[in-house]
């Protein structure tokens, strides 16, 4: 046999028996890892498990929090809304606005108890457009602000074809 082929089978068969030495600890470890990794899974599962039925057990006293948390932060918002005078201006308007609603609704109902003929017309409804109000003032006050510029340009212009030097 040549000596390279001989050379060469000689460390295959070492490499061989070196594997094969490593192999049953290999095939322990695998097996190991299966075992705790199955082990973890099932702790989870049951950490899970013992989650879901705590949460389930407490999610009314939980949502009850929630809201009363909500209920004081809504609260404490309409105590700085109170503190704005825009706001309050504005509110004082849609206050009216449901006033003459209740009116209109009265004014029906003794219309309707005394015999009279039916006047009185259906009551508008008005929607909240709190962004849509601020938009529209905004835009109407900006324009008188820039008509206002406008006439100062106006009246300067006038000025100087006016002067006489």
């Amino acid at each position: 046999m040549n000596p390279d082929v001989s050379k060469a089978a000689d460390k295959l068969a070492k490499l061989r028996a070196q594997a094969d030495k490593f192999t049953a600890p290999l095939a322990e470890a695998v097996a190991a890892l299966a075992v705790a990794e199955e082990a973890e899974q099932a702790r989870r599962a049951e950490r899970a498990a013992e989650y879901d039925r705590a949460f389930a057990a407490s999610w009314r006293e939980r949502a009850q929090q929630a809201s009363d948390a909500d209920k004081a932060h809504r609260e404490r918002f309409a105590e700085l809304l109170a503190k704005e005078p825009w706001f309050m201006a504005y509110t004082a308007s849609r206050a009216e606005r449901y006033k003459r609603e209740k009116i209109m609704h009265a004014a029906q109902r003794a219309q309707s108890a005394t015999g009279q003929p039916g006047t009185v017309p259906e009551p508008r409804i008005y929607d909240l457009r709190l962004m849509e109000d601020l938009i529209e003032t905004t835009e109407r006050m900006a324009t008188a602000i820039a008509e206002d510029y406008a006439e100062e340009l106006d009246a300067k212009r006038t000025a100087y074809i006016a002067a006489t030097d």
